[in-house]
């Protein structure tokens, strides 16, 4: 009888490891998987060789010849596409509209599966939606935006000029602006300025500790256990605990009636009363004010972090930015009705944002149903992760794609270029909501600043190009002289 068990235990366990190492028939090509670990060893080696796992990535497909990268994440079955006609694909087809049921999802939403950047279905429909509705309802994407963020480009511009005897680090100041921003339309108010500072110094440490696929915490979640801080288990449960701080407060003063004029909050709470709706509870809204922070939290602004870096690495083009700005708006104050003017800025700025990709791998999406990509067979539940970097530095599409050439976006008469190829904010139903923030924030402060100030590296030592990846691409630390402008 013991022999018996013994046998039939060794049979399963033969069995379970078989079965984790068998790719599926015509599933995409890439590297050998091993027990247990699937891929992961590999596309770690590759990602501490290349510096991001999006390079790790790009490496490996090219190494195994194809547009479309399979791999196993631990138990998870992942598949990375590159080339414009497979991400077009991911991005604009239903079967890709879904998202994976991780581990390291739920963490990063507080624990549960709500929201709307990390669900799908009714709820993630019916929410994105409402979402997208209230916000322009109070003002985001309107002229109240544009005056806020004009409030906060002179904010920026008051605190360098207090600070422009010393060197100084953009990083902080403008991430600040943009959180406060979201903040005022969703909350009806600023974030007390330490608290967002600790915060922001929190999502910088988790981008640097975190691939798009989770890393080591989502292949294998038990070892929060036995390596909480290295495996950044607590980093991330501090992050979380001080934005549900935030949010929870935010949430109070409103059933109080204390925070002045209309905002996201005060909608969604309205229609908890209103509406028997079991979508519409306070965890959502929770995770939903979440998901406003941490989407806008550093994307938009280290795309003006980029765009100085690239005037102080490339004076030539910063001048020709000021002289367009000079003389065109003059001192007046900018808006983003300028950009139909401000040709060359708009280039300028559309050259940072290809060459900075700021997030070079996008996703991750979840399949909803058995499905292909370049013919090969991709199971339901597969994650899929969109090389969008890759298409922003394809040789078929653009001439010299690793040079910054804003002329590029240019057409022989100086008019910008529409381009198909692009792709800052995604594309299809999944698309960055907040794209009009993004946009006009990067405008407006860029001119502001430009405007103003002479910008110049630090004793003349220039910073460094190469960004670091983590979840998102961030500069490497710089500081910048802003000398004014007579």
């Amino acid at each position: 009888m013991f022999a018996t068990l013994v046998a039939v235990l060794v049979i399963t366990i033969f069995g379970y490891i078989i079965n984790t190492i068998s790719k599926p028939r015509n599933f995409p090509p890439g590297p050998k998987w091993y027990p247990f670990v699937g891929s992961s060893a590999v596309v770690q080696k590759t990602t501490m060789q290349y510096g991001s796992q999006w390079k790790a990535f790009s490496n490996l497909a090219k190494e195994y010849s194809t547009k479309a990268l399979g791999l196993k994440l631990g138990s998870e079955q992942v598949v990375v596409v590159f080339g414009e006609k497979n991400i077009r694909q991911v991005f604009t087809e239903k079967e890709f509209e879904g998202r994976p049921d991780s581990f390291f999802i739920r963490l990063r939403c507080l624990g549960k599966r709500l929201g709307i950047t990390f669900v799908d279905g009714p709820m993630w429909r019916e929410h994105r939606q409402f979402t997208v509705k209230h916000l322009k309802n109070v003002g985001f994407g309107k002229t109240a935006m544009e005056k806020e963020i004009q409030n906060e480009l002179a904010n920026i511009l008051e605190y360098i000029e207090k600070n422009r005897k010393s060197p100084i680090n953009p990083k902080l100041i403008l991430a600040m602006s943009v959180m406060n921003i979201l903040w005022k339309f969703t909350a009806g108010e600023r974030i007390e300025q330490e608290r967002l500072s600790y915060i922001l110094e929190l999502f910088t440490k988790r981008s640097k500790a975190f691939s798009i696929a989770g890393g080591w915490l989502n292949l294998w979640p038990w070892i929060r256990f036995i390596i909480p801080d290295l495996s950044g288990y607590n980093l991330i449960k501090n992050l979380n605990q001080q934005i549900s701080d935030i949010i929870k407060d935010a949430i109070i003063k409103h059933k109080n009636g204390t925070v002045q004029g209309s905002d996201f909050i005060y909608t969604f709470l309205q229609e908890m009363k209103e509406n028997n709706n079991n979508f519409f509870h306070e965890e959502q809204l929770n995770t939903i004010c979440l998901d406003i922070l941490i989407a806008g939290s550093q994307t938009t602004s280290n795309v003006v972090e980029f765009a100085i870096l690239c005037l102080i690495r490339y004076k030539a083009i910063q001048e020709k930015v000021y002289h367009e700005i000079k003389s065109t708006i003059g001192d007046n104050e900018p808006n983003w009705t300028d950009s139909n003017r401000l040709l060359y800025t708009m280039a300028f700025l559309l050259e940072v944002q290809r060459f900075y990709t700021i997030v070079p791998l996008a996703g991750p999406r979840r399949v909803l149903q058995d499905t292909t990509i370049d013919n090969y067979y991709i199971p339901k539940n597969t994650t899929v992760l969109l090389a969008v970097g890759d298409v922003h530095f394809d040789t078929e599409i653009w001439d010299e794609p690793h040079k910054f050439i804003p002329e590029r976006f240019l057409d022989s008469n100086g008019n910008l270029i529409k381009t198909d190829h692009f792709y800052p904010f995604g594309m299809g139903r999944r698309r960055c909501p907040g794209d009009s923030l993004a946009k006009s924030f990067i405008f407006i402060t860029f001119v502001g600043i430009v405007q103003k100030y002479k910008v110049e590296s630090t004793n003349g030592v220039l910073p460094p190009e190469e960004p670091i990846i983590g979840l998102i691409s961030g500069a490497r630390p710089f500081t910048v002289e802003f000398i004014p402008r007579s």
